[in-house]
């Protein structure tokens, strides 16, 4: 496992088994795992070659101009620190400060984070020297708000920056040698603490650790003003003689002058380099409790950086080679990199997002990976316009991504603009269609209608692999096919994939490797997948059921009877021996797993009884899976694939037909909005063209979807087909009706009126549309049970019971506005909670413990534990309560009303709601619930997947630019800081703001306060008026009663 191989415990040496051991077998061989590793390799290559367009630096260099005059000797950034004087402060970063530059003379320059001239100081020369003073380094101190300098006079020189003053107020002086290089470090959490070390010319390493560095002034008391600077003997603080300092010297550690020191907390240690073979590298413990290390390196080194969140010293020499080293370890490096032409003068790092940066002597800059120890970007030393000097220093920013260059000049690389700039941070290129999450290996796998499969660390939100999954030929040029549907086998070590093809293919997701393509019969669109018990069950625009055996050297297939007359839209499983279907017109048939019998059929629309026995359905027999040779010489297996592979993609629709249909059969909608108070947003905010006053409907593509027939009156049961007309004649006639009328010119609205007497006919069966069905697993079968959710068309989620003599048992609206749709469900292993997703980007959690259950089996629930937990269930006060009262009253007085045929008296029923909150703006297409730790994935057509708590806090999207801090386990709400996508901002409503922030409404009470102070003062205004106004009519009257002349 290479080095730090102790670290690795049993746990992940088993993830990585079971990585490798895709097909379960137990074992693991030689030529297995190599196949792997070189697969898993080749995707990673690959994907990091498709986005090496991303570089860090895509502008040009920026010449800043300045006052110096001589050589820049340090750059450093001074960060603002607040609560310096208490004993917690917050941590300093890089987002609020100032650069602070300084040159050779002795010029001093402060700028702004974009580089704008603050002020320019120059220092003092001694008077007594014949020879000028050169500064060698410099240090920002910020929580005693000094800057520190080095310099040939062979001292330590300490200035007061506070404000506008720049005063001298220490100097350490008497020391053998000139100090070169300068490190400071200070403890956020505790500012008395702080370590100062420094190398000089001698190669000797020094180290002040300070205790009092706030209440002491950091040397004690200084001078009175005007007195000057207070002189501190170098001596003195070695003896420690010195009160709260405490000093430490490695004498002679080097044989020439120390390049770079650097104090590491986590380790307690200094490290230094050189330019000598023999002593290249120094690490000396400050507590002296280890003794020192010496790392020998040939040539040398010129510089080096240490990385905490990687815990590696990345090292740069005289021969042109970036290496990594443990510190622990010394013999040697853990990883190379070569590709600089001179030698490497200066590294600087980005731990958290694992880049590295190095500057050559011929100012070649070059970012490396430091995952995959790969260049990212090579800036060219010829477009380092910086006049014919070496880069002396160079400062980054890990916070913008901006490098300042320092030679006589300052010149100025900025990053690419932030992803507030640009847009929001997305996932994928096109629309996501499904997110699942897989527990074993602690993913997250999504896929787009670009056919990338994408793979995301859970903890992290970043990319560990992606791949491209279905393609297909079309005239010679090899086009993407969308993935339609995913799921995971029983495993969770392969995925398998279907695409708008119909192609099926099982994947080793951790590797992007095949394992098998499945047989296909046709080319319809594959909507539905399961994984039962060693098979794998398939399902789409054929309307038929199609079965494999899921091992490698079985190729059996069959092929259930056609049972539905229209489009299957969603599959289920219920173990142990149920399978559920959907369709386009609202038929909802349960089958039997072990026969392939279809149990019962069930449809809202018709009637809310389970109808079982002899059914209205046409029938088709199984294919046969003879291997009988065509007319071509091929067989009939061979001719079905190429006949597979010579398809075009321009036959099957872009988009979905179902949804452009709902999209177009929407009626404007003429009720206010509901208890979220959704701000309006314009079409283009929402991603969504607003149909709902088109009358006529546009063509559907007739190439778009070929229709299965039937081709037999008689299954291979005996069962009789009882309805011809819905079978091959109906079927034949739609396709028929549909090409007269693309060529006579018929209106798209007659068009769409096949097999509909009218158009509100038309309408009615579109609204019978079943998007999504979910099994219930903890429930038992029973009549009195709810143990199938369906969902879809019109909002309308329906509760049935499977059993012969159950049926609809609940109905309740789960959407955020009328007229849209439900597509996506899931919910816990115990069905305790139903997570759902609309069309208008909202998700909702509804408690169905009791939901449509037997009295017997119905739970206890603690309604304050689910108050505490829910900040959407959290009222304000009393008018927030009396507020939500109403706001739910006057939504449910505008609900639409179910179908008569639901029986709405007795099966309207709505659960209570968990939660509620808009998660994106265009439509939710799945959503995934990670159990464990009570997490939401959602993905969605703005191409994007993103992470939530259950209670509604949003923890970030998968790819956005340094994926997050790294999840706790347990996951506390509270703690995860408070934000939320941009575009969810810009239009979010008062109570999904609520739920967003945790409960609290930030600045809410103050903008209420304010509004009910001015209508207080419109008020008193008024009846001031009136009072003057009477005043002035009795006044008039009293005159006109008491007048002389009355």
């Amino acid at each position: 496992m290479g080095a730090g191989q102790e670290d690795v415990d049993d746990r992940q040496l088993a993830i990585v088994f079971m990585k490798v051991d895709a097909n379960c077998d137990g074992t693991v061989d030689w030529d297995e795992y190599l196949s792997y590793m070189l697969l898993e390799y080749q995707e990673r290559d690959l994907m990091n070659n498709l986005f090496k367009d991303f570089v860090p630096f895509p502008k040009t260099l920026k010449e800043i101009q300045s006052t110096h005059r001589d050589m820049i000797s340090s750059i450093k950034f001074f960060p603002t620190v607040t609560h310096r004087h208490g004993s917690v402060a917050d941590e300093s970063d890089h987002s609020f400060g100032r650069y602070v530059s300084v040159s050779k003379e002795g010029v001093v320059n402060f700028w702004t984070l974009d580089m704008t001239n603050l002020r320019s100081v120059t220092l003092e020369q001694p008077r007594d020297r014949v020879k000028p003073m050169w500064i060698t380094d410099m240090i920002c101190m910020p929580n005693i708000n000094m800057l520190a300098m080095s310099s040939t006079e062979r001292d330590l020189c300490f200035y007061d920056v506070n404000a506008s003053k720049f005063d001298k107020i220490f100097q350490v002086s008497g020391m053998e040698h000139a100090p070169l290089c300068l490190d400071y470090w200070y403890d956020i959490k505790n500012m008395n603490n702080a370590v100062l070390a420094f190398g000089d010319s001698g190669g000797n390493v020094c180290a002040f650790v300070f205790s009092e560095a706030l209440g002491s002034a950091l040397f004690g008391s200084q001078n009175a003003k005007g007195v000057g600077c207070r002189r501190v003997p170098f001596h003195e603080i070695l003896k420690g003689c010195v009160k709260g300092i405490r000093a430490i010297r490695y004498l002679n550690v080097h044989e020439d002058w120390v390049r770079k020191v650097q104090y590491c907390p986590n380790l307690q240690s200094v490290i230094s380099c050189a330019t000598t073979s023999e002593s290249s590298m120094f690490t000396g413990s400050v507590d002296r409790k280890k003794a020192g290390s010496i790392f020998h390196i040939r040539k040398g080194l010129q510089c080096f950086e240490y990385s905490k969140e990687w815990n590696v010293i990345v090292t740069g020499g005289m021969d042109r080679t970036v290496r990594f080293y443990n510190p622990y370890v010394t013999t040697k490096a853990t990883a190379v990199m070569k590709g600089h032409n001179s030698a490497i003068m200066h590294i600087t790092l980005n731990g958290n997002s694992g880049q590295i940066i190095s500057v050559a002597k011929d100012k070649q800059i070059k970012v490396w990976d430091m995952r995959d120890q790969t260049c990212l970007q090579t800036v060219a030393g010829r477009n380092i316009t910086m006049g014919p000097h070496l880069i002396n220093t160079l400062c980054y920013n890990p916070r913008n991504g901006s490098l300042i260059l320092g030679t006589t000049m300052l010149g100025f690389l900025e990053r690419k603009a932030d992803e507030a700039e640009i847009g929001e941070p997305t996932s994928h290129n096109k629309a996501v269609r499904y997110s699942l999450f897989n527990d074993l290996f602690n993913q997250v796998v999504s896929a787009c209608d670009d056919s990338i499969v994408s793979v995301w660390d859970m903890d992290t939100g970043t990319k560990t692999i992606q791949f491209s999954a279905h393609k297909t030929i079309e005239r010679g040029v090899e086009r993407s096919v969308e993935i339609t549907s995913m799921t995971f086998d029983p495993s969770k070590r392969r995925l398998v994939t279907g695409a708008r093809d119909g192609t099926v293919k099982i994947w080793n997701f951790n590797n992007g490797a095949c394992l098998r393509e499945l047989e296909i019969f046709d080319s319809y669109e594959v909507t539905g997948i399961v994984c039962p018990r060693q098979k794998i069950i398939t399902t789409g625009w054929n309307r038929r059921l199609t079965t494999y055996i899921d091992l490698q050297d079985d190729d059996d297939v069959r092929q259930l009877p056609i049972r539905h007359k229209d489009d299957v839209l969603s599959l289920s499983y219920y173990a142990p021996s149920h399978l559920a279907t959907s369709s386009y017109d609202g038929d909802i048939i349960i089958w039997s797993l072990e026969t392939g019998h279809m149990l019962s059929r069930m449809n809202a629309m018709e009637d809310t009884k389970t109808q079982t026995g002899r059914l209205n359905t046409p029938v088709t027999p199984a294919r046969p899976m003879g291997r009988e040779k065509s007319a071509t010489g091929l067989s009939e297996k061979d001719t079905r694939k190429a006949e597979t592979k010579t398809s075009t993609t321009s036959v099957v629709p872009k988009e979905n037909d179902q949804l452009a249909l709902r999209s177009i059969l929407k009626q404007p909608n003429t009720i206010n909005d509901d208890e979220n108070d959704e701000v309006k947003s314009t079409g283009k905010e929402s991603g969504r063209k607003d149909l709902g006053t088109n009358t006529i409907l546009p063509a559907i593509n007739n190439q778009g979807r070929v229709v299965a027939t039937d081709t037999s009156p008689q299954d291979s049961s005996g069962n009789d087909s009882d309805s011809t007309s819905s079978g091959d004649d109906s079927t034949s006639t739609r396709s028929q009706d549909r090409a007269e009328s693309a060529h006579s010119g018929r209106s798209s609205n007659e068009f769409y009126r096949i097999n509909s007497k009218s158009y509100a006919e038309f309408q009615r069966k579109h609204e019978a549309s079943v998007d999504k069905i979910l099994f219930l697993q903890a429930r038992e079968q029973d009549k009195e049970t709810a143990t199938l959710m369906a969902s879809g068309a019109e909002g309308w989620v329906r509760a049935w019971s499977i059993d012969h003599k159950g049926g609809l048992l609940g109905q309740f609206l789960a959407t955020h506005k009328k007229n849209e749709s439900v597509l996506t469900m899931t919910t816990d292993s115990t069905n305790q909670y139903l997570i759902t997703g609309d069309t208008m980007g909202y998700i909702m959690v509804w408690d169905i413990s009791n939901y449509c259950i037997k009295p017997s089996a119905a739970r206890e629930v603690d309604h304050a534990t689910r108050v505490s937990k829910f900040p959407f269930l959290k009222p304000d006060g009393l008018n927030e309560l009396r507020s939500q009262l109403q706001s739910q009253l006057k939504y449910q007085q505008n609900l639409p009303k179910p179908p008569p045929s639901t029986n709405p008296e007795e099966t309207l029923k709505v659960p209570l709601k968990l939660n509620s909150f808009r998660a994106h703006l265009q439509t939710v297409n799945h959503v995934e619930y990670a159990e464990d730790r009570e997490l939401i994935i959602t993905s969605s057509t703005d191409c994007s997947v993103r992470l939530w708590t259950l209670c509604g806090k949003y923890i970030g999207t998968f790819g956005q630019r340094g994926g997050w801090s790294k999840l706790t386990d347990p996951i506390i709400p509270d703690r995860i800081p408070r934000r939320m996508p941009g575009d969810v901002k810009r239009v979010a409503s008062a109570i999904t703001l609520k739920v967003l922030n945790g409960g609290t409404r930030p600045r809410w009470n103050l903008a209420r306060n304010i509004l009910l102070l001015c209508a207080a003062r419109r008020t008193l205004g008024k009846a001031s008026n009136m009072e003057r106004s009477e005043e002035r009519r009795v006044g008039k009257e009293c005159r006109s009663r008491w007048s002389p002349y009355h």
